[in-house]
C-alpha cells in the first residue's frame, strides 16, 4: 500500500468530517489504521486522532520507528505503555476539539463508554463506507491476492487423490498460496461427500477421499494486508451421478446471472434477488441458506453484503464476490464463488 494513496485516503476522511460537522475522527481499529496509513499494524499498537486539518497517531515508543514513514501526513507522539487511549482523550482537550467521533462497531464496550463518558459522539462507519471503493493500490493487491489462489488451485487439484485427508489437502493448499507470496492463509476449507454440505466445514484429520465423491474447497489468501476469496465444488473419481450434475448447472446458472447483474448504480439486494431467483425457480430456495455474497478488502467478509433487501450501491471499484450455493444435509453441497472488480460498464472477474 503506497503512502502517497494512504495520504490521500487520509485526506478524504478530513474532508468528510468537515462535511459533517465534526471536530475529529477517533479509532482504535487496526484496520482503519492500516487503510489511513499504509502501515501494518496489530490490534491496540495505536490509537489515531483525525481532524479537518490534521492527523495524529498516538502510540508505543517501540512503534515510532514504524510510522517514520507517515510522518507528512501523520504526526506521531509517543506516550508511556497503556496510555494510548488517554492520550489521546488528552490532546482532544488540549486541542479544544469540540465533536469527537467515534465508530460504536469498532471499539469494545469499555472503551465505548468511556468515549462517551469524555462527551465523544457516535457516528456509523465513516470509514467503512470510504473503505468500499478501493483505491488503485488496494486493486492491485486484491488483484495479487485472486490471482495467488486461483493459481494455486490449478496447482493443487491434479494432485488430490482418493485416499488423502481434508487436512492434507488444506495443507496442499496453504503451501501454494504462501510459496507463491502470500502473507498468510485466513481461511481454508476443504470438504469431502456429506461434509460439502457444511457451509464453513473444518477440515478433518481423518475424513478421507473416497474413489467417487463429491469435493469442496473454499480457500483466498492475504496479500500485502488485501484477501482473495473463491470456492470450488466438483465430483471427484467415476461420473458425478445425474442429480449431482442437474444442481451444480443451477448453481453455474445462478451465479452467471448475478455476474451479469454487476454494475454501477445496482443495489446490493438486487445482486442476491437476482441470483437467489434461479435457484428459487429450481425449487431450491430452502436449500440455498446463506448470502450471494459480500466485499473483500482488508478484511474476507467486508461491505457491501450481498444480500437481500441491502441498500448498498456498488460503484465502479468496489470488489465483491458472487457465491450461490445449495446444499442437502448429510449428502452433499455446492457452492461456486468468483471474486469481481467493478468496472465503468460491468464487472472483471479476478479470480481466474
Amino acid at each position: 500500500m503506497t503512502k502517497l494513496l494512504a495520504n490521500q485516503r487520509m485526506q478524504t476522511l478530513r474532508r468528510t468530517l468537515k462535511q459533517a460537522g465534526l471536530d475529529g475522527y477517533i479509532t482504535v481499529s487496526h484496520l482503519e489504521q492500516r487503510y489511513l496509513s499504509g502501515v501494518e499494524l496489530s490490534k491496540g499498537e495505536a490509537v489515531f486522532l483525525i481532524t479537518p486539518t490534521k492527523a495524529y497517531c498516538i502510540t508505543k515508543k517501540l512503534i515510532v520507528a514504524k510510522m517514520a514513514s507517515t510522518k507528512k501526513f501523520l504526526q506521531t507522539i509517543d506516550v508511556p505503555y497503556g496510555s494510548m487511549i488517554a492520550g489521546a482523550l488528552s490532546l482532544i482537550k488540549q486541542k479544544k476539539l469540540g465533536r469527537v467521533a467515534f465508530d460504536p462497531a469498532q471499539v469494545g464496550f469499555e472503551t465505548g463508554e468511556l468515549f462517551l463518558k469524555h462527551k465523544l459522539v457516535r457516528t456509523c462507519s465513516l470509514v467503512g463506507d470510504m473503505r468500499m471503493q478501493k483505491y488503485t493500490d488496494e486493486v492491485a493487491n486484491l488483484k495479487k491476492a485472486c490471482q495467488i489462489a486461483a493459481q494455486a488451485f490449478e496447482e493443487v487439484k491434479p494432485q488430490i487423490k482418493t485416499g488423502m485427508t481434508e487436512e492434507e489437502v488444506r495443507i496442499l493448499m496453504a503451501l501454494a498460496m504462501l510459496k507463491r507470496g502470500a502473507d498468510s492463509v485466513p481461511f481454508n476449507i476443504v470438504c469431502f461427500g456429506e461434509n460439502t454440505a457444511d457451509a464453513h466445514h473444518t477440515p478433518s484429520k481423518t475424513r478421507k477421499l473416497k474413489k467417487s465423491e463429491a469435493v469442496l474447497m473454499d480457500f483466498g489468501c492475504f496479500y500485502e494486508g488485501y484477501t482473495s476469496d473463491m470456492t470450488r465444488s466438483w465430483w471427484h473419481g467415476d461420473k458425478a451421478p445425474a442429480a449431482y450434475t442437474k444442481l451444480w448447472n443451477i448453481v453455474d446458472t445462478a451465479h452467471r446471472a448475478g455476474v451479469k447483474a454487476l454494475r454501477p448504480g445496482v443495489s446490493a439486494g438486487t445482486i442476491d434477488k437476482v441470483t437467489r431467483q434461479v435457484i428459487e425457480e429450481a425449487g431450491y430456495g430452502k436449500e440455498f441458506s446463506h448470502t450471494t455474497g459480500h466485499g473483500i478488502g482488508l478484511q474476507e467478509h467486508d461491505r457491501p453484503i450481498l444480500r437481500a433487501g441491502a441498500p448498498d450501491i456498488l460503484e465502479e471499484n468496489f470488489v465483491v464476490t458472487v457465491e450461490p450455493g445449495i446444499y442437502f444435509d448429510g449428502r452433499w453441497g455446492i457452492r461456486l464463488e468468483d471474486s469481481y472488480l467493478i468496472t465503468k460498464t460491468g464487472s472483471k472477474k479476478l479470480t481466474k
